[in-house]
């Protein structure tokens, strides 16, 4: 009877960690692309849930004080890692946040079908499979970016890194930065590249909107501004429901 009811909580435990971490980052990511910024009390609410949870699962013995340690100093590691690397306070947040709501992979069997997919994978370390599975994710943006240029048939040395947008519907967009800096010197046009792009200021804007009128140039190279905090939630849902990616990989071979 102890045993049925301590499963029974394990998994009610695994389904409120996933309905909250998913909000929570949902909200998060759609918060960080509107206003460039994310309330604090969303990381408070999930590292207070996961500490709570921990607190309790520790008391019945179904989670063991390593496997909390574990999984904080590699979120820990990792969080000071993007702190360094100038990522977002966000992502930071977000990181220590899922290492103390996720200690270890949540493990849900219904149906006929477990989750993850893949099955918990070896070190059991779900924050480090949600940050790997992340980054290759974010790799994959540069040949997302080529495809849909190739679609488009804009054929360009930056089809990995940008796309096109017409002038007028620059002042539409969000997150963006252009990717040359373009200056009028007379009827002459110059344009140079710049690493990591320059931001779209009102002079900028002004300036490239006189060039579309006078018909010098109709569109410009853009690259996109997407906040990590969207990878890392993409990460937290491939390894909450498939599993890690690098880990399956390695299996395969």
């Amino acid at each position: 009877m102890v045993g049925t009811l301590s499963d029974a909580m394990i998994v009610a435990f695994s389904l409120l960690r996933l309905c909250i971490g998913s909000c929570l980052l949902g909200y998060g990511s759609y918060s960080d692309v509107r206003t460039r910024e994310v309330p604090d009390i969303v990381w408070l609410i999930m590292t207070v849930s996961g500490i709570f949870f921990a607190s309790v699962e520790l008391f019945m013995g179904s989670l063991t004080p390593f496997q909390v340690f574990k999984s904080l100093l590699v979120g820990g590691i990792f969080a000071f890692l993007l702190y360094m690397l100038n990522f977002g306070g966000a992502d930071v947040k977000a990181v220590i946040s899922i290492s103390f709501l996720f200690p270890n992979f949540p493990f849900l069997s219904a149906f006929h079908l477990s989750l993850p997919v893949m099955g918990v994978p070896p070190l059991d370390i779900f924050v480090l499979s949600m940050l790997t599975n992340s980054l290759l994710i974010a790799l994959l943006a540069p040949l997302s970016l080529f495809f849909y240029n190739l679609g488009k048939r804009d054929l360009s040395p930056f089809m990995f890194l940008g796309y096109k947008v017409e002038i007028p519907a620059l002042r539409r967009k969000k997150n963006f930065k252009l990717m040359h800096e373009i200056e009028r010197e007379g009827s002459e046009i110059t344009k140079r590249y710049i690493w990591g792009g320059i931001e779209p200021t009102e002079k900028v804007l002004s300036l490239l909107g006189d060039l579309e009128r006078d018909k010098k140039i109709r569109a410009v190279w853009v690259t996109p501004e997407l906040p990590f905090i969207l990878y890392l939630t993409a990460g937290f849902f491939t390894a909450a429901f498939y599993g890690d990616f690098i880990s399956s990989l390695l299996v395969r071979v």
